[in-house]
Parts: structure tokens; sequence; C-alpha cells
């Protein structure tokens, strides 16, 4: 049984670690089998002015796969599977920074990753956040640093990968100055098989977006800022959200949902949502195909090629209204295996369209929205759809 650390509160310090930019991308999309196969441990790295940040590799293990699996908080469904490939060049510089990816099968089979875990947590402030770590032996015994990283919002970390690349003249350091209110380390070390030796627990988060970044802590390199063995991201919202709907639904009737967000205001002008989807159709396979530049990179989930939904990546103010949004969901699951519906400010009474949906076992996930503050709850039930 492992001993637990307690960490309350956050250290008001502003990070020193650019590599805390990537992990709300690369989070839940990172996986290989080099690590645990006995090869190079390393995977990728970013080099900027003759610093670098070198990242582990993983694999589908949840063993010894190298992933920081998250605890406790109210658990959401993943797409199932949820997986990402890259095809590639092994080296790109772009503006004195260069991203190197150490695989030989890039341009072949391709570097092919998939999330070992089915859920992922949100958090409200009165709940603790756990973590663990089981990584390869390769790296047993080692002095590590853990980090839990408070994100000015949700974006930073995708803003701040943005500005490593396209401004030569940044520093890894300025970068995450402006993507970061505070850190907290906790110094630890791993056991004889390369897993966290004592779990973490956080308590007294506020509401905001985090991430976790697992170090090597005996790094003398001064060129390398720092080994990342693994990095993933969460939420702490400030509502719980609940939602009530029936368990089974007849194949052409309505579902009507009733949403309840936890010592909220009855009016604040909140927009709740609400999404339907076949279990069968739930599913995020990613395809990434690049020759190093951005006219010349290509991006497909599920098959289907995102510029033709007329969604620019590289824009983060979302064009989409509630008839475009139910469009895009529908062209990811397919026809008759989901639906949306949106609400007005403040109407937490919804009504899914089911119609012309296929019977079977469906997810049904909700959020709550508020101006300026993004995602404040989240909940999500399972149900049926009958003939």
């Amino acid at each position: 049984m492992k001993n637990k650390i307690v960490t309350n509160g956050i250290k008001s310090k502003k990070c020193k670690f650019a590599f805390v930019a990537l992990i709300c991308i690369f989070s839940l999309i990172t996986v290989s089998a080099a690590a645990s196969s006995g090869k190079c441990p390393w995977i990728a790295s970013i080099q900027k002015s003759g610093e670098s940040i070198i990242f582990a590799d993983h694999d589908n293990s949840t063993d010894e796969g190298g992933w920081i699996q998250l605890c406790g908080g109210k658990q959401i469904q993943l797409p199932q599977p949820l997986s990402f490939t890259y095809y590639g060049p092994n080296s790109v510089t772009k503006l004195n920074t260069t991203v190197k990816v150490y695989s030989s099968s890039l341009n072949t089979t391709g570097l092919t990753y998939t999330y070992p875990y089915s859920t992922h947590p949100f958090y409200t402030e009165n709940q603790n956040v756990t973590m663990d770590y089981n990584g390869p032996s390769v790296f047993k015994c080692r002095n590590v640093d853990i980090y839990l990283v408070k994100l000015n919002t949700t974006r930073s970390a995708g803003k701040a990968l943005m500005n490593l690349v396209a401004n030569g003249d940044i520093k890894l350091d300025d970068v995450i100055n402006n993507s970061v209110d505070s850190y907290t380390k906790t110094e630890s070390k791993l056991d004889e098989n390369g897993d966290l030796a004592e779990t973490i627990t956080y308590k007294g988060l506020k509401s905001g977006s985090y991430g976790i970044i697992a170090t090597l802590a005996d790094n003398n390199n001064t060129h390398i800022k720092a080994k990342v063995l693994s990095a993933t991201g969460f939420m702490v919202l400030k509502h719980d959200l609940k939602a009530s709907a029936d368990d089974t639904v007849k194949q052409g009737d309505d579902l009507d949902v009733c949403l309840c967000l936890k010592d909220a205001p009855t009016e604040k002008g909140i927009t709740y949502a609400a999404v339907l989807i076949n279990k069968d159709a739930y599913k995020a396979e990613v395809n990434l195909s690049s020759n190093g530049t951005i006219a010349g990179t290509d991006a497909y989930v599920n098959g289907i090629d995102l510029r033709d939904l007329g969604i620019n990546s590289t824009n983060y103010k979302s064009k989409l209204n509630k008839n475009e949004l139910a469009s895009v969901m529908q062209t990811f699951v397919g026809e008759g295996n989901g639906t949306i519906s949106i609400g007005d400010k403040d109407q937490n009474k919804l009504s899914l369209a089911a119609f012309d949906l296929n019977s079977g076992d469906y997810l049904l996930f909700t959020g709550a929205y508020e101006q300026g503050k993004g995602l404040v709850g989240i909940d999500q039930k399972e149900l049926t759809i009958c003939k």
C-alpha cells in the first residue's frame, strides 16, 4: 500500500519550465512502445536558443506505460478509442525552435499513440485531487519532481506553444511566464518498478485549469531545462452540475433533460448544453500528416478532414453557432448516432430531439458555461434508446 503525500494550496510563483505549454495538447494522446521494450526512453525534444526539453516515451500499458493517473472527482467517459497517429519529418526547425521526434517509422507506419484510460476526472473546489504515476523500470529508483501548475486559462498552454514556435526571440521561460499563475513542487522517488513510491493528494484547489508534470530531478546538464516523464491536465470547476433524465427512451420520443447547478444563483447568465452520443460511435481517431509546414499539414478525426468543417485550429475563438455545432457533431458521430441541444441564457430545461436516432446505448453529456469563465459544471449519465 503506497503512502500519501498531501499538499495544500498553490505556491505563488511563476513556473520556470516551458514544457507545461504542451500538457493540455498532448496529455491524453501520447503513447508508444519504446520505453518498455528496452529502447531509448526518450521520444521527443524541443530545442531553442541552446536549451532543450526532452520527453519520455510511453506505451499503452497502465502498469508501465509512463502515465499520470488521476483519481477522485467526477469521472467522465473518454472516446474509445482515443488515439493519435503522426506521419511526418523527424525534425522541424522554425525561427530558432527545433522539434525532434526520435522514431524511424514516421513516414512509413507512423507514430501511433493510444490513451489507455477510459475516463478522465473533473473536480469541484471541495474535492481532493489524487495522482499516481506508473512508469517503465528503466527509471527505477530515480528521484522525481512533481509540479502542479495553475494555468491562466484553459487555452494558455496552446497559446504558449504557438508563441514558442512563432517567435524566434522569445525565451523558454518567457513563454511560460505569460501562461502560468502559480505552481507547487513535490519531491518524490520512483520505486524498483519505476512507479511513484507515494501517491500525491492536492487539497484546497480553487476553480481553474491545472497541469501536472513529472520530471527527473537529478538533471546535471545545464542546457536541458527538464526531462519530462509525463504530463496531464485537469479542471477544477466552480459548481457541481446534476442532470436528470429518463434512463430509457422510446425510439422516436424526445429526451427531456433538467439541469441543476449547485450553489449557483438563479440568474447568472449560465448557458446549458446537452449532447447525446451513441456509445458505439463515440471515438476519436486523430491522424496528422505533415511535411513540416502549415500548408503541408493535414489533420483528420475519424477520417474527416478538419478543413472540410471550416475549423481553423489556429483560431481560439470559435465561429460556430448552435446549428453549426450540431452539424459538426453529426459529421463526427454519423447520422442517427447523436444530437445536441444548447439553451438560451439560464435555460436549464432542455429537450433533445431523438426521433431519428438509432436504438442502442447512449452517453448523455451536459455542461454549464458562464460568460468569461468558460465551463463551470459538467455531468454525464448513461441511457438507452429502445425500439
